[in-house]
């Protein structure tokens, strides 16, 4: 009771620690169950069998992306500033998302025997109906942004954890039913997305949005305004992040894939903290009531996430040779020397995400396409320097030099927008740390009657 009060008075007086301390915990929580389906998916489906599923996923997952039209960010940020509206904001940028699918799954139909060359005919094929999934997200995914916009992160981060529940829920039925094959996980994981559609439109209600959920043409263009840099954003930011993987898909057997994907997951511990202040970054800035307010959350979002990176990226470089083996297996060795580049890299994107937040709340979403563009070219140039000669390794090396890239951009980006130095925006404080420490005592103290 008296841990409830205490949440209830934080979350009333520091709404932006609440959101964040709130989406740390899912995080936290979809990080152990990522590590569980990654674990289970690995042991079920062995490096081979694996890789195929990342080659059968990666692609179509990134033509869907696109397909959006940057209408979640959109959504987001208009929901953020004109609340009353959101009911009017998601059925726009539903029907713009819906609109645009089709010409993206035709190119991506297309294309995909080439982006999957190294691949089986099967996997090709698996991977042609998965693009199904750029649908399924405009109408089951798509009111997420929403919850996001208007502050309701309880709602938002439920249907988060849901997503991975979903997919624990499609291995064991692949497991009992003696189905344990990529084709059968994929066609599940559409499935179970298309699930997601009931529980995502109860909690809009829930949270009162209003009514009519009708499109509304004046609006879109305002939403495709700011949705198209995102987009385009989109394009450069996912090749930064799958086009190493897209590229071994092409070029190395599923195997090489397989350790790879592993690499990855280990390192992708270090994001469900550091991602949780990124996450609150855009509705809070957006909704601030002017623009030197805008400019220190800004600031002192990306000095905290500056520290948690520091920290929590070691941790985890520290932990990967025996972490990897332990719960992959023997087999996954070979994945050691990547994690451990992959690692502090995922430090490096946690805080590119939250300044690429901060930037679309304060409607400057080209500088965040700036930034990626520029780390895409440093990305691509590094894989074809490294990747034929040093494999995974190189891969992962060619991804650190893109994630530092994109967050030289974007502080320089952040510096000419607002005149925030980059000491500013990363150095802590002295009073910051004594209230880090204070914050945490008092959370301590909170805690131990509880425990008792």
């Amino acid at each position: 009771m008296k841990l409830r009060t205490t949440w209830r008075a934080f979350r009333a007086t520091k709404p932006f620690g609440a959101g964040a301390a709130l989406t740390a915990a899912a995080n936290l929580a979809i990080a152990a169950l990522s590590i569980v389906t990654g674990v289970v998916s690995a042991r079920l489906l062995g490096p081979h069998g694996r890789g195929e599923l990342a080659a059968i996923q990666t692609t179509p997952g990134f033509i869907a992306a696109l397909a959006m039209l940057g209408m979640p960010e959109a959504l987001t940020y208009f929901s953020a500033q004109e609340p009353a509206r959101a009911g009017r904001y998601l059925a726009t940028a539903s029907a713009i998302a819906l609109a645009a699918c089709l010409p993206f799954m035709v190119a991506g139909f297309a294309a995909m025997p080439i982006l999957l060359h190294a691949q089986r005919p099967h996997t090709v094929s698996v991977a042609r109906w998965c693009l199904l999934i750029a649908p399924i997200w405009a109408i089951a995914s798509m009111p997420m942004p929403v919850l996001r916009g208007l502050g309701a992160f309880a709602q938002w981060n439920a249907l988060r954890v849901m997503v991975l529940l979903s997919i624990i829920a499609v291995l064991a039925v692949a497991w009992v039913t003696g189905h344990v094959t990529p084709a059968f996980i994929a066609y599940g994981t559409l499935v179970y997305s298309a699930l997601l559609l009931f529980p995502t439109f109860w909690f809009v209600l829930r949270r009162g949005v209003r009514s009519p959920y009708l499109p509304d043409a004046a609006l879109a263009a305002p939403m495709l305004r700011y949705g198209a840099p995102c987009m385009m954003t989109a394009l450069p930011q996912m090749l930064n992040l799958r086009l190493d993987q897209m590229l071994m898909a092409a070029i190395l057997p599923p195997r090489a894939l397989g350790l790879y994907v592993v690499a990855v997951a280990w390192s992708g511990a270090v994001a469900p903290i550091l991602n949780a202040v990124g996450t609150v970054m855009l509705p809070s800035v957006a909704s601030a009531a002017d623009r030197d307010h805008a400019v220190r959350r800004l600031g002192a979002g990306t000095r905290a996430t500056f520290v948690l990176a520091c920290l929590i990226s070691a941790a985890v470089a520290a932990f990967a040779p025996l972490a990897i083996v332990l719960f992959f297996g023997a087999p996954y060795r070979g994945a050691i020397p990547s994690a451990l580049v992959l690692a502090p890299a995922a430090g490096v994107l946690g805080i590119n995400f939250t300044l690429q937040e901060g930037l679309r709340g304060l409607g400057r979403p080209y500088l965040v396409l700036r930034a990626e563009v520029i780390g895409l070219a440093v990305t691509g140039i590094a894989l074809a320097a490294m990747l034929p000669t040093l494999g995974i390794f190189g891969a992962a090396l060619a991804s650190m030099g893109g994630y530092v890239a994109v967050m030289v951009a974007l502080l320089t980006g952040v510096w000419s927008a607002t005149g925030a130095s980059p000491a500013m925006l990363l150095v802590p404080r002295v009073d910051e740390i004594r209230s880090g420490f204070r914050r945490l005592g008092a959370l301590a103290r909170g805690l131990a009657p509880s425990v008792g």
